[in-house]
């Protein structure tokens, strides 16, 4: 490409060769591969032969200050090359795809990220066991936080749990992110056929005092359950909704304001990779 006479590029092209260019890029290292675990062992890195590339990029990420909310979800990149990262997902229109985590503010900038690597996703794990893998993920994404800052954390069913909320308490970082159901433990909540009786915007909700944690259940087009420690069910408000039935208009109560549980956007990254003719 930067030796093309469309788009050359003389600081390139000047000073080498594209011959000499793709030989050195065939045996370009950033790791010394003997040092490297193998497979089967205790600690193994699929991304060792990049990692020090990885913490430069993350060091740099990590230099720009935060603003106050942050988001934690995970971001699909499209890949199509030869990785044993990658994921086959037959369901979605791009099959193969590479997952990462990524802890984002509400511009969209990614501040830090892990790359999924399967079981040994956390390289260094010392988490809380307890937690499980998307827990831990959760505290990994944030232990590069200051907790004197106020930072509020965000993050969908997939991480969130009683216990993480609880945890994030305790640690000074107040969050709020949608619960999956079988995650209650036993809250005696209406019960999803209770709450489709009634109209609505109709809202159930109970709170320990002694963890800070408050769960609500609320009737949109399904149930919807929230866990927070950040905010509760005030204040309320009011929203137009459109009745298909009767082809008309109604206005339901809405707990949104005061339960309000913001969805970064992150961007999708995509990758052009050139392979060399043979």
């Amino acid at each position: 490409m930067h030796w093309k006479a469309a788009n050359r590029y003389p600081q390139i092209a000047d000073k080498m060769g594209r011959q000499r260019f793709d030989k050195i890029k065939r045996f370009l290292h950033f790791n010394d591969n003997s040092k490297a675990n193998k497979p089967g062992e205790q600690v193994f890195d699929k991304l060792y032969k990049i990692r020090r590339v990885l913490g430069h990029i993350r060091s740099k990420f990590l230099e720009i200050n935060p603003d106050e909310h942050r988001s934690i979800a995970e971001q699909m990149i499209p890949f199509t090359g030869r990785s044993n990262l990658r994921q086959y997902l037959p369901k979605k229109p791009t099959k193969w795809e590479i997952k990462v985590f990524a802890r984002a503010c509400v511009s969209g900038f990614v501040h830090d990220f892990e790359v999924y690597q399967g079981k040994g996703t956390l390289v260094e794990d010392v988490i809380e066991p307890y937690l499980g893998v998307r827990g831990k993920i959760v505290l990994c994404l944030i232990s590069t936080l200051s907790e004197k800052m106020n930072y509020n954390i965000y993050f969908e069913k997939w991480f969130s749990s009683l216990k993480l909320t609880s945890l994030l308490k305790i640690k000074g970082f107040p969050c709020i992110g949608t619960l999956n159901k079988s995650r209650l433990k036993g809250s005696p909540l209406l019960t999803d056929g209770e709450m489709k009786k009634r109209e609505r915007g109709t809202l159930d909700y109970r709170a320990d005092t002694h963890s800070g944690v408050i769960v609500v259940k609320w009737l949109d087009n399904n149930t919807v359950c929230l866990a927070s420690t950040y905010a509760g069910i005030t204040p309320q408000d009011v929203c137009r909704r459109w009745n298909v039935k009767d082809k008309s208009i109604l206005i339901n109560p809405s707990e949104r304001q005061g339960l309000k549980f913001q969805c970064q956007s992150l961007f999708m990254i995509t990758t052009v990779i050139w392979v060399a003719q043979i």
